[in-house]
């Protein structure tokens, strides 16, 4: 009796963790593979039927007929699509933010929630890593970390390295978010020892430890600088306080601005040139400008025209013998 209780019990957990997956149950296969009577299985599906409305799981079994297999339907659609879980896919190796063991296991876990035919899960399980990434340290247990911390208002402390500096410095942080942007994260927090009343952007890579401290703060956002303005005001591969900037554009579409500069305002314009000012973390912003050749020119601040100045004259040496 031990024996045919344990039997049962293996072969309806066996049909469950099946269906879970989103695979098909046929009562005569089944009845076949563990040498029992179709009707048995019949019971074995009943009783997962009655467990699943029991415990009031989002799904419920249904007969598909031209299959001719049993099926878990979920009810409120709340599991992400393959065509979902491609798009996701892409965009995480696109973003090269993870290191590749990280960017391995989260596609092959996204790849194996998906109900989809064999060929559809090949695309989704296809070589996706034959990608470089730069990043050789994970950023994943220091960025929960620090959302924790966000979360609770408590001040941290980090030991942050900045460019071309051997040993890192502790500096103690208001955090207020995490930001993505141009391949990396970035810590977005004010200076609790600054006199300066702006947010600062910090490299998470460049981060090496970090601390959470017994005090909070309490320090309220001004409507100028909310979570989700900050998030709009993107650091350029650069760390660095908050930067205004006011530019004249010469191109053809303002919307140019607008895709890489969401912070963008459009102060007036005419025929051929749009006036705009943004705000930036960090001096990273050069390089953009730089690319965008004679359609842009900066006005403010006049430290940045200046240094786009020089790297231009820089630029015209490169090439005076031609």
């Amino acid at each position: 009796m031990v024996d045919s209780q344990q039997s049962k019990g293996y072969r309806v957990l066996s049909m469950f963790d099946r269906l879970m997956d989103g695979h098909g149950i046929n009562k005569k296969q089944e009845a076949l593979t563990h040498q029992v009577g179709e009707k048995t299985i019949q019971r074995d599906i009943d009783q997962i039927r009655a467990y699943i409305a029991k415990a009031k799981l989002d799904c419920h079994l249904q007969y598909a007929r031209s299959e001719k297999v049993y099926k878990l339907i979920h009810t409120n659609n709340n599991r992400l699509s393959k065509e979902q879980v491609l798009t996701i896919i892409k965009i995480l190796i696109a973003s090269k933010a993870l290191v590749k063991s990280e960017l391995s296991t989260i596609i092959e876990k996204l790849a194996s929630n998906v109900q989809a035919n064999k060929r559809e899960q090949m695309v989704l399980n296809e070589n996706h890593f034959d990608v470089d990434t730069y990043r050789k340290q994970s950023l994943i247990p220091l960025i929960w970390r620090i959302s924790e911390a966000i979360s609770k208002k408590i001040i941290i402390q980090i030991d942050y390295l900045h460019e071309d500096d051997i040993t890192p410095t502790e500096i103690m942080l208001q955090p207020l978010t995490i930001i993505f942007s141009e391949y990396d994260f970035y810590l977005i927090a004010y200076d609790y020892h600054s006199k300066k009343d702006v947010p600062i952007a910090y490299r998470m890579d460049h981060i090496q430890d970090s601390r959470e401290l017994t005090n909070k703060f309490y320090k309220p956002f001004t409507d100028h600088f909310q979570v989700e303005e900050l998030h709009k005001r993107k650091p350029f591969m650069d760390a660095g306080e908050l930067l205004p900037i006011r530019f004249l554009y010469k191109g053809k579409s303002p919307k140019t601005i607008f895709n890489r500069l969401p912070s963008a305002k459009l102060l007036s314009q005419n025929d051929s040139e749009y006036f705009f000012e943004a705000e930036v973390f960090g001096i990273g912003i050069k390089m953009w400008l730089l690319s965008q050749g004679a359609t842009i020119e900066v006005l403010e601040p006049i430290e940045l025209r200046e240094e786009i100045i020089a790297t231009i004259q820089a630029i015209q040496q490169n090439y005076r013998c031609i």
